[in-house]
């Protein structure tokens, strides 16, 4: 998904990417996307590990 890749690519490489706040975000940007919250966060965690990104596992759902 283009909005997940543009998120992190914006996102500082120096601290790591929450994904509450990643979903929220991205979620604003797509707001009339259909996609699921657990394939979003798959994309997220996915995308982000790919570009050696640190990830915070902060969503509570």
């Amino acid at each position: 998904m283009i909005a997940v890749g543009r998120y992190l690519d914006d996102h500082a490489k120096t601290t790591a990417v929450s994904i509450s706040e990643a979903l929220r975000v991205i979620r604003r940007r797509v707001n009339k996307s259909r996609v699921g919250e657990m394939w979003l966060e798959e994309m997220i965690v996915e995308s982000a590990a790919a570009r050696k990104l640190a990830l915070l596992l902060d969503n509570h759902n």
